[in-house]
């Protein structure tokens, strides 16, 4: 049993310091393990850091597109709002140009009925007064009559010329209405289209966000997984080492027990040797004794025959010594027996406490087994975890790579649109301007054309109404009328030589004016497709700020002349009915030379305030407010003058 016992501490001993050696490695292999996988985790976290920052800028990013996407889309409305607002707008300003110019129209003809009443009326006066006239003006009546015709002639030329320049001018107009409003439709087609485009581009964009967030939360979720399994993990490996520290102690304690029971051990068979050797001394002696006893009861019974009375009572005397001594050493014996039995079932006890700890050792190498099958699973979980999320990380990589490369060509995109838009911006405000100058130029040299029609037709009948009073003048008005009408001839052929050339230039700028209109409408229309709406809302609102300006600086020019010639017949009839009422009959023939003077100064300083008004519309049209008022004053400061 010893023997067996001592090779059972030795093997025991063996075992739990190979399994303690074993247990070291494996610790430090764990540690080690740990330290490089909490190295890697946390160079995982800082690089799941930096793509959540890449997220948070690529989120900004998307929000910054979505904001402008959706500025855009209401710009676009807006403009859309605008042009439509525009196109209403040119509309009606069409409408009231058209209601506009029929209300001149018969204004015009009411106020040259009433004009040609007041002249035949003046001139029934006249023509009383001029009935006792020498009739040598008839020859000069003749070459003023052909004068005339010829001046009717130019006239119907101009009038033809006016005709077809406000033929030409109405197409212009209508083509340039009808080029503006498909050019608008179109670009609210074209809009359109960017609005559809735009808005498929924000759906797609929110799809890739919504597929982002997606990814990011199931990324979240696995390093959260991950996380939680590394957690447990170490918690394991903690409890690990706990249950080692816990073994040892427990090995500690058992190799004390272990120890304390040898020695025990040791003690009991030494104390069992003692005792045995106590009673092979017992045993001994009580051979002796007995030995002693046969052959004392040998000599009593021989000295019974000799003498029997004192041995017998030295006999009996030993006789209970002996059988105290016996019995003492028989409880002795007894109890040696009891020590030996308490001895044995102390170590049968021990014997099952030594077969529980091994038990025990066995059950806890099976848990030690068993918890290096459960790292190595998680072992692989980890690695399984890191290929997913190293391969979830590439692909986020690609994503935001491909995210960014459509970022750059979109701002490429945007960039290129908004310098193609400002060129065109540019193109459209030099072709707008340039249109503009045509525009007011044309507008001009029919104003030009207007008043020398009218300024013709007034001097016809002018002429007319005085070569009939001067049938029927005088003798003594004969001479200073025809000095008087020398002097005017020579002024109308001069200044019809200086209209001449005036008619001459205007029809020149014509011909330039006609060959642009038909070359710019379809150039213009083709620009216009392909022109953004802001340019577009720009030469709208130019275009008809200008056409009113320039349409209200026409009704100007076109009613100066009247109105100055109005005023210096008006003045002239004043004069004359204040000098036929003041002049006696005596010297009646001087208010007659007199007025017929005045009225034909009137005539020559209406017609040269005609030309220079004209001429003066021809220098500029930035300053025609101030221009105008000057020269109304000088106006009526040269009225004053002859008057």
């Amino acid at each position: 049993c010893e023997a067996e016992l001592q090779e059972l501490m030795k093997q025991i001993d063996i075992m739990v310091a190979h399994k303690k050696s074993e247990w070291e490695g494996q610790t430090q292999a764990l540690e080690a393990c740990l330290s490089v996988r909490e190295q890697e985790l946390s160079s995982a976290r800082a690089a799941l850091q930096e793509k959540y920052k890449e997220i948070g800028m690529l989120r900004h990013q998307v929000e910054d597109v979505e904001k402008a996407k959706q500025d855009m889309v209401r710009e676009y409305e807006q403009q859309l709002k605008k042009f439509q607002e525009e196109l209403s707008r040119l509309r009606r300003s069409y409408e009231k140009l058209q209601k506009k110019q029929l209300r001149e129209a018969r204004g015009e003809a009411n106020k040259r009925q009433g004009e040609d009443q007041f002249e035949m009326s003046r001139l029934t006066r006249k023509l009383e007064e001029f009935r006792q006239k020498s009739l040598d003006w008839e020859k000069q009546r003749l070459l003023y009559q052909q004068q005339v015709a010829s001046l009717e002639a130019q006239r119907k030329a101009l009038a033809e010329q006016s005709e077809l320049i406000q033929q030409t001018q109405l197409a212009n107009r209508k083509q340039i209405l009808e080029s503006v409003e498909l050019a608008s439709r179109s670009e609210i087609q074209h809009l359109s289209g960017k609005l559809e485009r735009a808005n498929d581009a924000i759906c797609a964009n929110e799809l890739e966000v919504e597929r982002l967030n997606m990814i990011v939360d199931d990324l979240t979720e696995n390093n959260r997984m991950i996380l939680e399994d590394q957690q447990r993990v170490q918690e394991e490996l903690r409890q690990s080492k706990k249950m080692l520290e816990v073994l040892q102690d427990e090995k500690m304690e058992l190799r004390a027990t272990l120890q304390s029971q040898e020695d025990f051990i040791d003690s009991s068979k030494l104390h069992q040797e003692q005792l045995q050797k106590e009673l092979a001394r017992v045993t001994e002696t009580l051979r002796t004794k007995e030995l002693l006893i046969r052959a004392l009861e040998e000599r009593l019974q021989e000295k019974q025959l000799s003498s029997p009375g004192l041995e017998l009572e030295h006999i009996l005397l030993q006789l209970d010594i002996a059988q105290e001594k016996e019995q003492h050493l028989q409880s002795e014996v007894t109890h040696l027996e009891n020590s030996l039995v308490s001895s044995n079932a102390r170590c049968v006890q021990l014997s099952e406490e030594l077969d529980e700890n091994i038990k025990e050792l066995q059950s806890m190498e099976e848990a030690h087994t068993e918890s290096k099958a459960e790292i190595k699973k998680l072992k692989e979980q980890l690695s399984q975890a890191e290929q997913t999320h190293s391969s979830e990380l590439e692909g986020m990589k690609r994503e935001i790579s491909r995210l960014t490369q459509e970022l750059h060509q979109r701002d490429i995109t945007i960039a290129s649109a908004s310098g193609s838009t400002s060129d065109l911006e540019q193109r459209l405000r030099t072709e707008i301007e340039r249109a503009e100058r045509k525009a007011v130029e044309h507008r001009v040299i029919l104003v030009q054309l207007e008043t020398l029609r009218l300024e013709n037709r007034h001097l016809s009948e002018m002429l007319e109404k005085t070569e009939c009073g001067m049938l029927e003048g005088k003798d003594v008005t004969q001479r200073t009328l025809s000095e008087d009408y020398a002097v005017e001839l020579n002024k109308l052929r001069s200044e019809n030589q200086q209209l001449r050339k005036d008619l001459a230039e205007a029809r020149a700028k014509l011909e330039l004016t006609r060959q642009v209109c038909q070359d710019e409408p379809e150039g213009t229309a083709q620009q216009m497709q392909d022109e953004e709406p802001e340019a577009r809302d720009v030469q709208y609102r130019t275009t008809r700020e200008e056409q009113h300006k320039h349409d209200e600086q026409a009704e100007r020019i076109h009613h100066k002349p009247d109105g100055t010639v109005k005023h210096l017949q008006g003045e002239s009839q004043r004069w004359e009915a204040a000098e036929t009422g003041t002049v006696t009959p005596e010297t009646g023939e001087l208010p007659t030379q007199t007025s017929t003077k005045n009225c034909m100064e009137s005539l020559a300083l209406g017609a040269l305030l005609g030309t220079d008004s004209l001429l003066h519309v021809l220098d500029g049209n930035k300053d025609f407010a101030d221009e105008a008022s000057k020269q109304s004053i000088s106006n009526h400061q040269r009225e004053s003058v002859p008057l």
